[in-house]
């Protein structure tokens, strides 16, 4: 699945120059289900050209500043309509995938047979890629032929149309309930308690994005009437004193508008990113947190520390002696910082790997209570560790050899993300030991306290990953202020620079 959307980014970027031709904007536009019109895109182009000619007046451009916005209006518009049907086509891809969840896991609770729910399922869907998707999976299993695992292979084709985790969590339980057969309830009802937490945490998302995007917009909209009102003042000044035609004001009003340009088309991609597709956890960065926090030697890192200090405060000692007092106090300061330079970096690292652990590792254990309903815990624990993420993968591992040689003993559950201290981890771990060691009529029971306890962890979690996801555009509300700001003191300089020149003549 990952493989698959890594080469369809690679492709999108490769891709990205076709768009400049309408006839390939359209053809995109169509392959996410909606119609768009060579009409429609003349208008966009006249509107985006009119606004940029516009904008180059009020602004006293010259005529071939006026052109290089036109030009970046022109090149900036197909991915901004692109965008615009994407954000309908994610949107209405989160809707056919939740849909599609609640009722594959009603339908199998009723019959547990997945051929037959997914006969039903697809009933919800008329047209579209979620009926043919299912379509494609049903015919799958009445053909027969496989090479590895015939439902495997099935349901992935609706997998990689939608690689919802989630989605992938349902079709294993379907899987194993069909296979082994027994009850069923509890786990959907586990599935169900989850995928409703999913969806409102996303809905929730989603307006917090769109509240997100119309800050940034009107912060686009102040920020540039206030540089129209600094343009007509110095439009204003007497003709000795005006800055309006300076190269360098010229230049800089140009680069304000191309930036502004720029934001808005950020901003837009980023309503129109994917509601389903995990989002990014920088896994190399966080395996390197990881490596650093597991081998960390503090005797060590102090004295690389110190040594670095050394350097910089003989440095300051040497700039002192030559007069340079500020310089040596700047470098003195730099020396003090460099001999906790370990201790910051190790807190630094610690702290992203803790918040990566309590987002991740409610979804883990979400899916051993699944696992559980058909597995005892250490075989379980042996199903998760190829799909789980990258900073629970090790402790499993360690975890699971521990386990294989010593199954009765519960120090290798202790000791499971022991160097982090983290209590809901201690007291789920603890749980599952619990399991393990109780009978099948106990096991349940402990199941349900289990997963009673992880619904508000995994609430929690989606929490955390909506706000990496809405850090990004959060940010976007202040580049337009940095931009005006930089306009601004630049003009003003240039201003002074004037003023000043006509004093002295």
């Amino acid at each position: 699945m990952k493989d698959r959307y890594e080469k369809h980014k690679s492709h999108k970027i490769t891709g990205s120059f076709e768009l400049f031709h309408p006839g390939n904007l359209q053809k995109k536009i169509d392959s996410y289900g909606y119609n768009f019109s060579m009409g429609k895109y003349c208008a966009f182009l006249l509107a985006a050209i009119l606004g940029a000619v516009g904008c180059g007046l009020v602004f006293s451009l010259r005529w071939y500043l006026i052109l290089i916005v036109m030009i970046a209006c022109a090149i900036s518009l197909p991915f901004l309509i692109l965008d615009g049907y994407k954000q309908m086509y994610e949107h209405k891809q989160f809707l056919d995938v939740s849909d599609y969840m609640e009722q594959i896991l009603y339908s199998f609770r009723l019959n547990q047979k997945i051929l037959l729910s997914l006969k039903d399922t697809r009933t919800l869907f008329r047209e579209g890629a979620m009926y043919e998707a299912i379509g494609t999976a049903i015919h799958y299993i009445e053909r027969g032929a496989y090479q590895y695992e015939l439902y495997k292979e099935a349901l992935e084709t609706i997998e990689h149309t939608y690689p919802a985790q989630r989605l992938r969590a349902i079709h294993e339980y379907l899987r194993t309930v069909e296979s082994n057969g027994g009850a069923c309830d509890e786990g959907i009802d586990l599935l169900l308690q989850d995928k409703a937490i999913w969806t409102d945490n996303v809905m929730l998302l989603q307006e917090d994005k769109k509240a997100a995007r119309l800050r940034a917009i009107f912060s686009l909209i102040v920020t540039m009437l206030l540089a129209v009102v600094f343009h007509l003042v110095y439009r204003s000044m007497p003709e000795q004193y005006t800055i309006v035609y300076h190269p360098v004001t010229q230049g800089v009003t140009t680069l304000y508008l191309l930036l502004n340009i720029v934001i808005f088309c950020k901003v837009n991609r980023k309503l129109a990113e994917s509601w389903i597709v995990p989002i990014d956890a920088e896994e190399e960065k966080l395996l390197g947190y990881l490596q650093m926090i597991c081998n960390y030697d503090e005797k060590k890192e102090a004295k690389k520390s110190f040594m670095c200090a050394c350097v910089a405060l003989a440095l300051a000692f040497l700039i002192g002696l030559w007069g340079h007092f500020i310089i040596a106090a700047a470098a003195a300061v730099v020396g003090i910082l460099l001999m906790n330079q370990h201790k910051i970096g190790y807190r630094l690292a610690f702290d992203k790997v803790v918040q990566e652990i309590n987002r991740v590792f409610p979804g883990w254990l979400m899916e051993m209570a699944l696992l559980l309903q058909g597995n005892n815990v250490q075989v379980s624990i042996e199903k998760t560790i190829e799909h789980a993420p990258v900073v629970l993968q090790s402790e499993l591992q360690r975890l699971s050899d521990q386990l294989k040689r010593t199954p009765d003993a519960i120090e290798p559950y202790l000791g499971f993300l022991g160097m982090f201290e983290l209590s809901a981890v201690l007291s789920s771990m603890k749980m599952l030991y619990a399991i393990s060691e109780s009978g099948n009529g106990d096991a349940q029971s402990q199941i349900r306290i289990l997963v009673q306890r992880n619904s508000k962890m995994m609430d929690k979690a989606e929490k955390l990953s909506n706000e990496k996801r809405l850090a990004g555009i959060n940010g976007i509300f202040y580049l337009p202020q940095v931009t005006v700001s930089l306009q601004t003191v630049t003009n003003m300089v240039v201003f002074m620079l004037m003023f000043l020149g006509q004093m002295k003549l």
